[in-house]
């Protein structure tokens, strides 16, 4: 009896390894690589040389956005090395109030890492190489910082935490040396005011700033259509379920124009939420009636010429992040979220979903019904030894 209990245990032990060895490839990695590039970087501190040298001439544009982009070794330079369309930065009002900390949270604050020196100088400093004074570009507007696709806008999204009230114009001031140089988004009117009642009109330049976070709380960038003369070259995120309901839309009486919430619609650029905040995907991934909600908002904001984003998505297992950034693909999403950058914009993903899950499955089984036989084995040589002790003792 103890033999084949040694041989439960072994068969138990053989079936784990095979699970594992034999395991889908998608569902192993758990750490993403934060920089990409042919050559290791030398430095623990990347300049815009690195950057324009070692990938502005040869990376492609993807519109992936690099979620909480500060909380990688080389802020903005991993996300641009990768071809991210969009970068996101937390910031915090410093304890003077004359700038602006970056990090997720108070306790991971420093003054060396600011809003300008991870973000805004670095951008303006590669802006101002691939747009040299001394060059007319034929076209009108400044390059972008992707070569191989200059008019693509880079999407800075600047989550405010804190007060936005007295954050904001902070922000800014120190978004003045982008505008001055016109690298800056903006809108515009034909008369070059709003006095007329006429729509205003976007112009796309290579950085487009969009304010997320707690400044949809605040009235600091105007309600109504006063907010069509304030901060013109930055615009805001709005709650991408809010456009699927018609009672949020409409027009403005003073000035004629679209709504949103009652705020001008011209004045939203993106479009998002929280996947997993609006509802949990099952382990098979998005049910049919949580994919409809989503297509319907994705559409919806794609009507409405607004870039749709979903975060807080799902990071494991990793067939299922995969399953459901396809899904988001296939649908159309302007923006895809991701922590993993390096997969996401490299389009590493393994589409076997139901193929893994299958297997998962079957893994599962196997180790159940061994667990069974093991507790089986084990309790019958139990019972026998219990027989044979009391045999001995008569």
């Amino acid at each position: 009896m103890p033999l084949r209990l040694t041989r439960a245990r072994l068969q138990s032990g053989i079936i784990l390894v095979i699970t594992w060895a034999a395991q889908p490839k998608a569902m192993r990695p758990t750490q993403s690589h934060n920089f990409i590039s042919i050559n290791p970087i030398a430095t623990s501190s990347p300049s815009p040389d690195t950057y324009l040298n070692d990938y502005a001439k040869s990376v492609i544009p993807v519109p992936v956005h690099s979620h909480n982009d500060y909380w990688r070794p080389h802020p903005l330079y991993s996300a641009l090395a990768a071809g991210c369309m969009s970068v996101e930065a937390d910031v915090w009002l410093s304890p003077n109030g004359n700038d602006l900390y970056v990090g997720h949270r108070r306790s991971s604050l420093s003054a060396s890492r600011t809003l300008q020196t991870l973000y805004l100088n670095p951008i303006k400093e590669i802006l101002d190489k691939l747009n040299p004074s001394n060059v007319t570009d034929l076209d009108g507007g400044p390059n972008g910082v992707f070569h191989t696709a200059p008019d693509t806008t880079l999407v800075l999204l600047i989550d405010i935490k804190g007060n936005a009230t007295d954050i904001w114009p902070v922000v800014d001031k120190q978004l003045e040396p982008l505008r001055k140089s016109g690298y800056l988004s903006t809108l515009e009117y034909s008369n070059g005011t709003s006095s007329s009642k006429s729509a205003p009109v976007f112009k796309q330049g290579p950085v487009t700033v969009v304010a997320s976070g707690n400044i949809g709380k605040s009235n600091v960038t105007g309600v109504g259509c006063d907010a069509l003369n304030r901060y013109k070259d930055s615009f805001l995120d709005a709650p991408i379920d809010a456009l699927v309901d018609d009672a949020n839309l409409g027009k403005l009486a003073d000035c004629q124009v679209d709504s949103l919430l009652d705020r001008p619609l011209a004045k939203f650029y993106t479009a998002s939420a929280p996947l997993m905040h609006t509802f949990r995907p099952t382990n098979s991934g998005l049910s049919s009636s949580q994919k409809d909600h989503v297509r319907a908002a994705l559409q919806a904001a794609a009507a409405k010429n607004l870039t749709s984003r979903y975060w807080s998505l799902p990071s494991w297992p990793i067939s299922r992040r995969d399953h459901v950034w396809q899904f988001l693909v296939d649908e159309g999403v302007g923006l895809l979220n991701a922590d993993d950058i390096e997969s996401a914009t490299r389009l590493e993903w393994n589409r076997a979903y139901k193929a893994e899950l299958v297997w998962i499955g079957i893994s599962s089984a196997y180790i159940f019904f061994a667990s069974l036989l093991f507790a089986y084995l084990y309790d019958r040589s139990s019972k026998n030894k219990s027989k044979t002790a009391a045999q001995e003792s008569a």
